[in-house]
């Protein structure tokens, strides 16, 4: 929690230190595009004991469902530098599919996706490199089931949910138009399933 914190005030401060600096390095605003590869995703699930979740346990009332597992992603966007010092991007995400084996030798699955609009600030610290923060929404959605178990509602679980987001993190430009991030990012997501995820991505951005 502490650390979620640390990261949701560093994105915070990157943002409007940017938005109040002296922003006239660009003489027009510039499009790029870019993807990502999550390396990391710690998602967290609700801990609640219920049957439709007792579905995606090794035994009922079990600590942890067997589809909580860290599995790779990839983001594609597409984004604006108004700037030096503020952009903003729009974005698909998804990581893929997770298996684990559920009470009564069952498959239990899990695919999440994700759409998101992020404001960014930029603070140079040098001719190459850049700081970044973001503070945006996304709308995190599961495709969660379990082969052969009777749910209750299912569909709750599998509920999009538009949440926060706030991400850290630095971005090396390598020429006027090629650079590369790496980025730490926190979002929530359906209280009654999916409730936050946390990752780490690296990625290209091409600017034009």
């Amino acid at each position: 929690m502490l650390n979620k914190k640390i990261m949701a005030a560093a994105a915070a401060l990157c943002v409007v230190t940017a938005s109040v600096a002296n922003a006239g390095s660009f003489d027009e605003t510039r499009f790029n595009l870019g993807g990502e590869l999550s390396l990391l995703n710690k998602t967290t699930y609700s801990n609640a004991n219920t049957a439709d979740l007792n579905n995606f346990r090794s035994s009922n009332g079990g600590s942890k469902l067997v589809i909580r597992k860290n599995k790779p992603g990839v983001n594609v966007f597409l984004g604006a530098r108004f700037n030096e010092n503020l952009g903003a991007e729009v974005g698909f995400g998804f990581i893929t599919k997770t298996k684990g084996t559920a009470q009564g030798n069952r498959q239990a699955t899990n695919k999440i996706s994700n759409l998101y609009a992020d404001a960014l600030g930029f603070m140079p610290v040098s001719s190459k490199v850049d700081l970044i923060g973001s503070v945006g929404l996304g709308r995190m959605k599961s495709k969660a089931d379990v082969a052969g178990a009777t749910f209750t509602n299912k569909a709750l679980l599998n509920k999009a949910k538009v949440g926060v987001r706030v991400g850290a993190g630095a971005q090396y430009n390598v020429n006027e138009n090629w650079g590369t991030r790496a980025m730490v990012r926190y979002q929530k997501g359906n209280k009654n399933f999916l409730k936050s995820n946390t990752s780490v991505s690296v990625g290209a951005v091409y600017t034009f």
